[in-house]
């Protein structure tokens, strides 16, 4: 560094010794008005506190202290150590500033403490004026207090004050305690005298008031400001480069160092900050500019140091100035492994958060978080100062933490809401992917949703399909017969032939009942549906009751060819029945083995009786192959004959389903190649069969 450079680099110097200079002038010239304004302050508390309750009570109190030091009463001595040990405490920080006497109901003395006089020699109420505060209190022989005489400087309120107290002694002085407690303890036929003069009254009340602490914001704002000040010229002067400096070795240390002793500084100028000020009445010592000088001088270093990563960069600096790097260098694979140990119980600690079940108590969980929260915060606390810094950085760590976590719900809710907006649009097959974390109960509701949208679009589909379906097979039906009738009435007007016109009435006959029944048949399944069916029940032997229908459709089944195979049980079965519906159900499903059962077989019919149930199966080779599915075969105007050319309404096997759910049982058909099975279940009744009708 040439000459040159080395008269600006001391220029620098001198100038970074002005800024330091600067702000302890500024801050030692306000020495006086710092202590002028905390002396205001504490004349004015000291003088409210001269004539306040707080401070009047006192001598109530020594009362009974006193009280139970002379008389030597166990109970006295042990209730007021047990609930009231400030009193005596309070005493023995007051006795130092006041005399005493106690005297008893003949006047003699019985304690007493006096510092310019003989103890023992008997108080005179005159004497009292010779004090700034004088006070005599008495007790008579029942122990009810009377405040008997008040001499000072503000008599008027201060004998108020302790009117006031006497008056309201247990709210007052013992905190509400119980009014024959108190006559329990009260001194009886004692008056005590208390004194204090001015110097010992001034010094009592400013020990309660310290000029210390008085030092108010004016002198803590000033102070914040020039240290900002510094610190902000720290990084300002380097700026000017031919003044070479900010870059000296005494700013190369470790940025741990440099914060450690600024936080140190900083805790120590404030903690001792009102003894500062008022050690010397405001005024200034070498001490003080000192103390100042240094302060300051470490401000500017402080900042000096963090300027380091203007110049370096926050990678270099990280890697130069930041000493836990160096420790980690050092001693690396070490704190590695326990770094890793620590994330790996980090991890699996906020991982744990994603464990919520909200159908359940999780007071586990979140004892968990308030456990580790306050180990935390314990070990922060015991660091005293440090532990603001402690406490910064942790703030810093648990927001960076926080702000995961909900980053982290953020996105789980993400993938869940775009789920939700996919099946709101009609896609029922969307899949979540990915850890749902707090959310994974949702994929199971999500996925019972998406289950109940398709079944219930499954059921629209199907209702909307039998509806179009149950239109045109209504309209063939009743259109058949309906033209059948037409045409034959406009052939019956023109024939002349009485042969054909019988053949022609015959004809009309059998439509007429075709579209009958089928009109009967809606107008049944109609009802059934509505459920507005009038059921009479009854005991009804079904066995019997089916032998009956089968016997009346006999010729039929011989037309057919067809054979039966029955199994019955050897009693009767009773069931309680609607007969009617239940001979309309059997005959139903006879006449559907007629229309369909392939000719020259045989039909099985089994009626069983269970322990809880009866059965009732039915079993035909169809006559044609079996395309229909079985669940909706039972719908109306659904027929296994899809061309419709064999004569039926469709609605048999229809009626067959309402009226067995009517009557409380269930029916089903199943097939299997070109096997037809039918099955009627119904609960048996109790020992108590129903009889009267519905």
């Amino acid at each position: 560094m040439d000459t040159k450079s080395k008269n600006r680099h001391k220029l620098g110097i001198v100038l970074i010794l002005g800024v330091i200079l600067l702000a302890t002038v500024i801050v030692l010239g306000n020495y006086n008005t710092f202590y002028k304004n905390a002396k205001k302050e504490q004349d004015s508390l000291t003088q409210n506190y001269r004539t306040s309750e707080s401070f009047m009570k006192t001598f109530i109190r020594d009362c009974y202290v006193l009280y139970s030091k002379e008389s030597g009463n166990e109970y006295n001595v042990k209730f007021l150590d047990d609930y009231y040990p400030e009193f005596d405490e309070k005493f023995n920080r007051q006795i130092a500033y006041m005399n005493y006497q106690v005297q008893d109901a003949n006047g003699e003395v019985i304690d007493g403490y006096r510092s310019n006089r003989d103890s023992w020699k008997k108080v005179k109420d005159t004497e009292l004026a010779d004090y700034a505060l004088g006070i005599k209190i008495s007790f008579d022989k029942n122990g009810e207090i009377k405040i008997d005489q008040v001499m000072g400087t503000e008599v008027t309120k201060q004998e108020a004050v302790l009117k006031i107290l006497t008056s309201n002694l247990p709210e007052k002085i013992f905190e509400y305690e119980d009014e024959s407690e108190i006559e329990n303890i009260s001194p009886k036929d004692r008056t005590y005298y208390f004194m204090m003069t001015e110097a010992k009254l001034n010094a009592y009340v400013m020990r309660v008031y310290p000029i210390t602490s008085m030092v108010g914001n004016a002198a803590v704002y000033t102070i914040l400001t020039l240290i900002l000040l510094v610190a902000f010229l720290a990084w300002l002067i380097p700026i000017k480069k031919d003044l070479h400096t900010g870059d000296e070795k005494i700013f190369h240390v470790p940025f741990e160092i440099a914060i450690a002793t600024g936080i140190t500084g900083i805790s120590l100028i404030f903690s001792y900050l009102g003894e500062l000020i008022t050690h010397a009445k405001g005024n200034v010592w070498p001490i003080d500019f000192l103390v100042w000088f240094v302060f300051f001088a470490v401000m500017y270093w402080v900042s000096g140091c963090v300027r380091q990563i203007r110049l370096l960069g926050v990678k270099e600096y990280v890697k130069k100035r930041v000493l836990l790097i160096w420790i980690w260098r050092r001693f690396g694979n070490g704190i590695r492994g326990g770094i890793r140990w620590c994330k790996n119980k980090i991890e699996a600690f906020y991982h744990s958060l994603d464990q919520f079940n909200f159908k359940e108590k999780n007071n586990k969980i979140i004892l968990k978080i308030v456990l580790f929260n306050f180990a935390i915060l314990l070990v922060i606390c015991s660091f005293w100062y440090y532990g603001i810094a402690g406490l910064i950085v942790y703030s810093v760590i648990l927001f960076l933490i926080l702000q995961k976590y909900f980053n982290d719900l953020r996105k789980k809710y993400a993938l869940l809401l775009e789920a939700t907006n996919k099946i709101a649009d009609g896609n029922l097959d969307v899949e979540i992917e990915g850890d749902l974390g707090v959310f994974s109960p949702f994929r199971n509701e999500i996925q019972k949703i998406q289950t109940g949208f398709k079944k219930a679009v499954k059921e629209e589909v199907k209702s909307q399909r039998m509806k179009t379906e149950l239109i045109t097979n209504v309209s063939h039906d009743l259109k058949t017969p309906l033209t059948a009738i037409i045409t034959y009435v406009n052939l019956l007007k023109d024939e002349k032939d009485e042969e054909k016109r019988k053949d022609y009435i015959d004809i009309l006959e059998r439509k007429s009942m075709r579209l009958k029944v089928l009109i009967e048949d809606l107008f049944e399944i109609s009802k059934a549906s509505s459920q507005n069916v009038k059921l009479n029940l009854m005991n009804v032997d079904i066995v019997n009751l089916f032998k009956q229908v089968k016997f009346e459709l006999e010729d039929k089944f011989e037309e057919k060819g067809l054979e039966f195979r029955t199994t019955f049980p050897e009693e009767k079965v009773i069931l309680c029945l609607d007969s009617q519906k239940t001979y309309r159900i059997f005959e139903n499903l006879l006449n559907n083995i007629v229309k369909y059962a392939l000719p020259g077989t045989r039909v099985y019919v089994e009626i069983e009786k269970t322990e809880k149930d009866v059965f009732i199966r039915l079993k035909n080779i169809s006559a044609t192959e079996l395309t229909f599915n079985p669940e909706e075969i039972t719908e109306r105007f659904v027929r296994g004959d899809e061309s419709r050319n064999t004569e039926g309404s469709g609605l048999g096997l229809a009626i067959v389903k309402s009226f067995v759910g009517l009557q409380g049982g269930s029916f089903h058909i199943e097939t299997e190649a070109d096997l037809f099975k039918a099955e009627i279940r119904w609960a048996l009744p109790g020992e108590e069969t129903v009889k009267q009708e519905t």
